[in-house]
């Protein structure tokens, strides 16, 4: 299959560089070996990996993935295509309405580790050329969120009142704003469970020490590193959790573990047999994930979340496991003790009328956690000149 490229030559470092743009989850799935053997060559390794699972994940809107290749060849040989002969590639996601799109295009992955891969240097000017060209078919906006390796770069394209790469053909008729920020990446593991322990902030090291003995002496809590649970048994015992998801979400957690190279699925039960946790995850690049837990409702003094993850580190950590990250972060206190790393937001919206229904849209049909809706709703993205690039609030600051 061949595609016909889109060039764009507005990054000086990779002129010749041309677009390729491919539509929809079964035809990106089919070049995950090829964007996993990139990401070890940008010296990114392992964030591609599993790509099938976040392809798949849910979410209030339907959306649409699209992969842009970028490569030196006018077309490419989907076929055949091997990483040596790729330059970078950014995932994102078109967000559709009733079969409709509405103009946004967003990344689906808050850490930024899965969505741009390319040498460091050349992250920005990607991410630049990736909206340039969305924006050139007529998208209202666009969000990318990526882990940069060069950030001195955004920012000096910001503080001069222009787009990243230098270049002022887009200043009147979109709004460039760009925000750092760091983020708890992962937490080290140590070769033993208690020296991980000890790298841990006093009262978490006490709370999973405390909790784990208690659920064990008045539980009679039992750990189960591979569970065995048919489709039915799950879904019920997802009715019977703290914040449980709907049905759609739950059988896609079930289901979306085939789709890990190396998934790992563990619970914990009480003395009668009945489940109090379970936990899905995935190891990679030496590292291991929690993508997802459910614990049982009724039981929130017994702290069975903290439970779970004590008994998933001291496993892993035995498996040499040596870092731990969780899929969109965690709010419990353990984050403090993370390695963090910064990750830098760029969004350009349209300047028409109908670039200016963006906030209304974002407002009523996406989720109001989401990274794109509150870059979106940001009053400093709508609030600055006439042209040029300005720096959103960074999360918790206040906009003029």
């Amino acid at each position: 299959m061949l595609l016909v490229s889109e060039r764009n030559d507005t990054a000086k470092t990779i002129s010749a560089a041309t677009i390729h743009i491919v539509r929809g989850g079964d035809s990106i799935l089919r070049l995950q070996g090829v964007l996993a053997d990139l990401s070890v060559r940008c010296g990114q390794p392992g964030v591609m990996d599993d790509v099938g699972y976040f392809l798949s994940k849910p979410g209030t809107l339907r959306r649409v993935p699209h992969l842009l290749l970028f490569s030196k060849a006018p077309v490419l040989d989907l076929e055949r295509l091997r990483a040596d002969d790729l330059l970078g590639a950014v995932l994102l996601y078109r967000y559709v309405v009733l079969g409709c799109g509405i103009g946004m295009f967003s990344t689906n992955d808050r850490s930024g580790r899965g969505t741009l891969v390319a040498p460091a240097a050349l992250r920005s000017t990607i991410a630049e050329m990736a909206i340039r060209t969305l924006m050139n078919r007529g998208v209202l906006a666009v969000l990318i969120s990526f882990r940069d390796g060069d950030s001195a770069n955004v920012k000096k394209g910001a503080s001069k009142g222009q787009p990243l790469g230098g270049s002022k053909a887009n200043e009147k008729t979109a709004r460039w704003a760009w925000r750092e920020r760091e983020t708890p990446d992962y937490l080290p593991l140590e070769h033993t469970f208690d020296g991980t322990l000890a790298t841990i902030g006093t009262r978490t090291r006490r709370n999973m020490r405390y909790y784990r003995k208690r659920a064990e002496a008045e539980l009679g809590c039992v750990f189960l590193p591979t569970v065995q649970i048919g489709r039915r048994e799950f879904l019920d015992f997802n009715r019977e959790c703290m914040y449980a998801v709907p049905a759609k979400v739950a059988s896609w957690r079930y289901q979306s573990l085939n789709y890990l190279e190396t998934p790992l699925f563990m619970g914990i039960k009480d003395g009668t047999g009945r489940w109090l946790s379970l936990l899905g995850g995935r190891r990679h690049n030496g590292g291991t994930e929690i993508l997802w837990q459910m614990n049982r409702s009724g039981l929130s003094h017994y702290s069975l979340s903290i439970v779970m993850r004590s008994y998933f580190m001291e496993h892993e950590i035995a498996h040499g496991m040596t870092k731990l990250y969780m899929e969109g972060g965690t709010a419990h206190p353990m984050r403090f003790s993370f390695v963090n790393d910064k990750v830098t937001d760029l969004v350009v919206v349209r300047r028409s009328r109908l670039g200016m229904v963006v906030p209304a849209l974002a407002n009523l049909f996406i989720k109001p956690d989401n990274e794109l809706a509150l870059m979106l709703l940001d009053k400093s993205l709508y609030g600055g000149s006439a042209n040029g690039s300005r720096q959103l609030a960074s999360p918790g600051e206040e906009t003029s």
